[in-house]
């Protein structure tokens, strides 16, 4: 009997500590302190919607942060900006072009970028393609006028301190809901893409629409360019370079 009630309580601490584990993955997943704010007003008078997304991927993040910033990027360069979408992609490779350097950076925001931008347009890029706002949607749990404040502020301080460099604003890429564990919607997601169509023409920066390219019949990311719904496939950067490269050619 003992023996037998060993047994069951064994089974209920792995039992727990298997579900513990399950929410704690969910959790970091869909956002992790972020993603809780949106759900509990207390957390959010705590300041913790407003952190930056880099808390919830480190040391990924300021390693590859820190590495960046020590990299040089000159004037003649084509500087590839975003989050982990950009920072995935083999972009000198795919675009065949030694001058282009990738500054894209797994989890990062609009924020993130804003306070890093200093260092990536001191030398005046010849181009800057920028896609970044995803992870503000899902993991800041910002609104698309939120994101798009911030994403003007981005444009403001390139325009008044490199005035020189081309901006390419690239529209922020569909999600598939039935992969993705993070809260972005994909309705959020066309309002930002709205939100940019005004700025590009504000700014009078071209806007490259990646969004509709993407699509299934269903409005979402297409299952044949992911497989967690929001990051990208091998095919899916070759339709990327194919409708970027006559801007990178220009």
């Amino acid at each position: 009997m003992n023996q037998t009630i060993q047994v069951l309580v064994w089974l209920s601490v792995l039992t727990n500590a298997l579900f513990i584990f399950l929410g704690i993955w969910i959790i970091l997943k869909r956002g992790g302190l972020s993603y809780l704010a949106k759900r509990f007003p207390l957390l959010r008078k705590l300041g913790i919607k407003n952190m930056p997304e880099s808390a919830f991927n480190f040391p990924y993040y300021d390693h590859r942060k820190s590495q960046l910033y020590l990299l040089p990027i000159h004037t003649s360069d084509i500087v590839f900006l975003g989050d982990s979408i950009t920072d995935e992609g083999e972009w000198a490779e795919l675009l065949n072009h030694p001058s282009i350097k990738n500054r894209g950076l797994s989890s990062d925001t609009t924020i993130g970028v804003l306070d890093r931008l200093s260092e990536i347009i001191t030398t005046q890029p010849h181009k800057i393609f920028l896609m970044i706002g995803v992870n503000d949607l899902s993991n800041l749990g910002r609104s698309p006028v939120e994101v798009s404040q911030t994403y003007k502020e981005i444009l403001a301080q390139i325009r008044a301190r490199s005035p020189q460099t081309n901006v390419f604003i690239q529209s922020v890429l569909p999600v598939n809901r039935g992969m993705f564990l993070g809260s972005a919607s994909n309705n959020d997601v066309r309002a930002l893409n709205e939100q940019l169509q005004y700025l590009a023409n504000e700014f009078s920066y071209p806007y490259i629409d990646l969004h509709s390219h993407f699509l299934d019949a269903h409005q979402q990311l297409d299952t044949k360019y992911t497989i967690d719904g929001i990051h990208l496939n091998g095919s899916a950067y070759q339709r990327w370079v194919k409708l970027i490269q006559p801007y990178i050619l220009s």
